[in-house]
């Protein structure tokens, strides 16, 4: 009897639906949860231009002091480039003007359409999602893990987040190595 109604609730595609607007806030929340998501070995690597670039002033210039100027100006353009990349998604998003998806358990997967365009992604085309405190971001395969849209939970009610991570985690690997802080 529960096997029954464990497959006739499966059967059922749940659908999840958002309309919303994306802004800096959102595009940056997506780049950080990325970078988080690579754990320490990936935070090293990402120290490896300025190291390298800062080594090379150095033997160069025979300058420490240069060289310290070098690996903290390579750190300051690491975190700046976030927040340029995060600027230029938004002011591209907004000529586009507001997002309804629909993600939807069955083959469908994801659709979203704008006011001049809609586009599919299948669940295939998609490497997984890292969740955060503000929202959920679609990422590409492996090895690339880029991120490919941001779904605020702003547009959501309680109930909806709950669904939508519940079909995310049926379709999708979580690629967060923690939880995210409500």
């Amino acid at each position: 009897m529960a096997e029954a109604r464990g497959a006739a609730e499966r059967a059922e595609s749940t659908v999840v639906e958002l309309r919303y607007e994306l802004g800096r806030p959102d595009w940056s929340d997506a780049f950080r949860a990325r970078g988080r998501m690579r754990g320490i070995r990936g935070r090293l690597q990402r120290l490896l231009v300025p190291v390298l670039f800062a080594a090379s002033v150095w033997l160069i210039s025979d300058s420490l002091s240069a060289a310290a100027c070098a690996f903290v100006g390579c750190l300051l353009g690491l975190v700046a480039r976030t927040s340029v990349l995060a600027a230029r998604h938004a002011r591209v998003g907004a000529a586009t003007g507001p997002w309804s998806v629909t993600v939807s358990d069955s083959d469908d997967a994801v659709r979203f359409t704008g006011a001049h365009m809609e586009t599919r992604r299948g669940w295939r085309s998609l490497g997984g999602y890292v969740e955060t405190a503000a929202g959920f971001v679609l990422l590409a395969p492996a090895p690339h893990l880029l991120v490919v849209h941001y779904l605020p939970k702003r547009s959501l009610g309680r109930d909806d987040t709950d669904r939508l991570r519940a079909v995310l985690d049926r379709r999708l690997p979580r690629r967060a190595a923690r939880p995210p802080q409500h």
